[in-house]
């Protein structure tokens, strides 16, 4: 196992939920580990969609604006939990949504997949760079495998930044964009060696 280090989060968002792409999300259960390649991500900072819009901290957003590499896991809708994966720099708000993984049944969607890891609100604040049953292991893309940037779904403002990974002819993603996939190719997703260096605040 080469689980990520802190590094490999603090970053700017959108480059980090590419740099996600391809890794293991990893939850031990029990005596069961239950693993999901990551095929599809958002990227939220304080933009107008985000939990920290215009850099308002609230209870609910506070590990928005904390330690990246840490999981903020929140209850929509009044029914479902998504889990999200802070960034940035302490202080400069940032989380990457997992909205999907390869590997495990029924986990197309961040509810479905929640609800397939057993993850909840109670898991928010969970370290990923140290928590013993909860992880994300390094693996580098397959040769060739293509991904498409499109705009992220499930919002009603901020409908137009291209903030939406995921990777081509992946099962586990929620919602293919054809038109996207018939345009260039996201050169600007090819995995980094190095993690580069955070925004300041």
């Amino acid at each position: 196992m080469s689980r990520l280090q802190r590094d490999a989060f603090s970053g700017p968002t959108t480059t980090v939920a590419r740099r996600l792409l391809g890794c293991w999300l990893c939850h031990r259960v029990g005596d069961q580990i239950v693993r999901g390649r990551i095929v599809e991500v958002e990227a939220y900072t304080d933009d107008a969609a985000s939990h920290a819009a215009r850099g308002k901290r609230t209870r609910r957003n506070a590990v928005m604006f904390g330690l990246p590499g840490v999981a903020y896991v929140y209850f929509t809708y009044g029914m479902h939990h998504c889990f999200n994966v802070v960034t940035e720099t302490t202080d400069v708000p940032g989380a990457v949504l997992i909205r999907g993984l390869d590997g495990i049944p029924g986990a197309a969607g961040p509810a479905r997949l929640c609800r397939t890891l057993g993850l909840s609100t109670r898991d928010t604040g969970r370290d990923l760079v140290t928590d013993p049953h909860l992880w994300i292991e390094r693996h580098r893309r397959r040769r060739g495998e293509r991904v498409i940037r499109t705009q992220r779904i499930g919002i009603r403002v901020a409908t137009d930044l291209p903030w939406r990974y995921y990777l081509l002819g992946s099962s586990g993603v929620s919602k293919r964009d054809r038109r996207a996939e018939g345009g260039p190719r996201d050169t600007a997703a090819s995995p980094a060696r190095t993690a580069p260096r955070a925004r300041s605040a």
